[in-house]
């Protein structure tokens, strides 16, 4: 990884957005410290991923900003051949909202991508009409639940072939708990998870959901603080299981469990059973096949010298171990307030590396708050988990760079160059795009038609590595990122097969592939 370096490019490539909370001040305004999503999409399909961030504003300061014209809101910008210009205003995807996070995915399967937003008050729905314009359809979908909610993940949990959306719950700030002793969120009601499940549409109209999570089996025991979620075959039985991770309650990971009756699943909590119950922070999730073994392993962020979490499979399924106190000397972000990361293969190597923004809670000041971006390098060998290594300094970021109050990570190759870049949302700070140079080694990406969460990519390198990636809408923390699937081929000039099944069993297969292109798969 030595060749790598990430550069902040943000302004010179013309995304100038500043997030808007604590514009006049830092106050005790929890949603505002915890907001800052932010999603790659191609919204007008012309084969270069947009940006879609975020915004906000502090209890006690709306008035403040119509006094000096309008309020916040969120923003869309067109990638032009890897610059920028904002199209909010033309788009509609301007949302004055109290916004925390959001995910980008082709709900009403019309093959173009739509926004679901997520906010402390109500959550809204965008659909994309034609690559043109995205319409309101919070309403007329039934998903405008009110209520704090942070991440959203998609994918068709009930094997009907109809994406479905996943949102957490966290805090409801309008009912405290007096006897509370622990400190926030514990210092109010938590808010419960929602699953909508997509019942389709008429011909010419736009789908319908319909909420389930109580009644197949989501927070069984008990409201959990909820914020980051991600749906993945984690048993791999070919449905998705959802895995989510709690603030101050057990992460769950609710095994998909088709049934005949009711809604057609029943989600079982086995969180406990598999070793991966932490009762931390809980923040942003990431899933990869990190030591090769057709498992995935999860990663979670946690705060401060609670250590990040890094559970693997230890060759066995629902069956984790954590590593994370043993990587990075003192453990994984030893220190440092996690929040968005994500398992992608920085330098090219063939294996996953994991990036993780970080910045400090409560917020007090809006530089003193920030924390470094660190990367780990991942070293393993022989199907062994946790040979990770802090290679934060040697791409040019970690303690002794410039540090961000972080939040939100997505990451997507934004210039179309074949190594991964970075975007990172700030609380009350500017967002930071670090674009990633010098990775080396051969690459190849594949852009899925149709782009449906769990669709598995299987590439066999021409040296003969093969390594299989999962699509996945959603995780990190509040936040989407690239919808292509990116592989690292190291010295390898090819693919000799590049294979790839969906969920609906439908499949294609390509052989004698050649590295360094994006190529499109549609089913065979």
């Amino acid at each position: 990884m030595a060749s790598v370096s990430f550069e902040d490019v943000a302004a010179e490539v013309g995304l100038d957005f500043r997030h808007s909370a604590f514009r006049w001040g830092t106050t005790g305004d929890p949603a505002a410290m915890m907001g800052g999503g932010l999603c790659w999409l191609d919204y007008n399909d012309d084969g270069w991923l947009d940006l879609f961030l975020i915004d906000t504003w502090s209890n006690g300061e709306y008035n403040r900003w119509l006094d000096e014209g309008e309020p916040p809101t969120s923003r869309l910008f067109a990638n032009e051949a890897g610059r920028f210009r904002d199209v909010t205003d033309e788009s509609g995807a301007g949302l004055a909202v109290r916004g925390m996070g959001c995910v980008a995915a082709d709900l009403d399967g019309d093959g173009w991508t739509d926004l679901f937003v997520t906010t402390e008050r109500e959550n809204v729905l965008l659909w994309n009409d034609g690559g043109r314009r995205f319409v309101p359809g919070t309403m007329a979908a039934r998903v405008g639940t009110y209520g704090w909610h942070a991440s959203a993940a998609v994918g068709d949990v009930n094997g009907d072939g109809l994406l479905d959306l996943f949102v957490t719950g966290y805090a409801n700030t309008n009912r405290p708990i007096p006897e509370a002793t622990t400190g926030f969120p514990t210092t109010f009601q938590p808010e419960p998870d929602l699953l909508f499940l997509n019942q389709g549409a008429e011909s010419g109209e736009r789908p319908m959901f319909v909420e389930v999570a109580a009644a197949v089996g989501v927070e069984f025991g008990g409201i959990d603080y909820g914020l980051g979620a991600v749906l993945s075959d984690v048993d791999g039985d070919g449905d998705l299981d959802l895995f989510v991770a709690n603030d101050t309650d057990p992460n769950r990971l609710y095994v998909n469990s088709p049934t005949a009756d009711g809604f057609g699943l029943e989600l079982v909590e086995r969180g406990a059973e598999a070793g991966v119950d932490d009762d931390n922070a809980g923040m942003g999730v990431a899933v990869g096949d990190v030591d090769g073994d057709d498992i995935a392993d999860l990663a979670v962020t946690n705060m401060g010298d609670q250590i990040h979490n890094m559970f693997g499979s230890g060759g066995n399924r629902l069956d984790y171990r954590d590593v994370g106190p043993g990587i990075g000397g003192d453990g994984l972000g030893a220190g440092y307030t996690g929040w968005g990361t994500a398992f992608v293969d920085v330098d090219h190597d063939g294996d996953l590396d994991l990036v993780i923004a970080h910045g400090a809670i409560p917020v007090k000041d809006l530089v003193e708050d920030q924390e470094p971006v660190l990367v780990y390098e991942s070293r393993t060998a022989d199907g062994e988990l946790g040979l990770f290594q802090d290679a934060s300094a040697v791409v040019g970021l970690g303690e002794d760079a410039a540090g961000y109050l972080g939040r939100g990570l997505a990451v997507a190759d934004y210039d179309n160059d074949g190594d991964i870049d970075l975007a990172i949302a700030t609380i009350g700070g500017e967002l930071a795009l670090l674009r990633n140079s010098g990775a080396g080694g051969h690459w190849l990406t594949v852009s899925l038609s149709p782009a449906t969460p769990g669709t598995v990519v299987e590439v066999v390198s021409a040296d003969g590595t093969v390594n299989r990636r999962e699509l996945t809408v959603g995780g990190s923390y509040l936040s989407s990122g690239d919808p292509r699937v990116h592989f690292g081929l190291g010295r390898a000039d090819g693919a000799s097969s590049v294979t790839v099944k969906w969920p609906t069993g439908q499949t294609a297969e390509l052989v004698d592939v050649a590295a360094d292109q994006t190529i499109e798969v549609r089913p065979d």
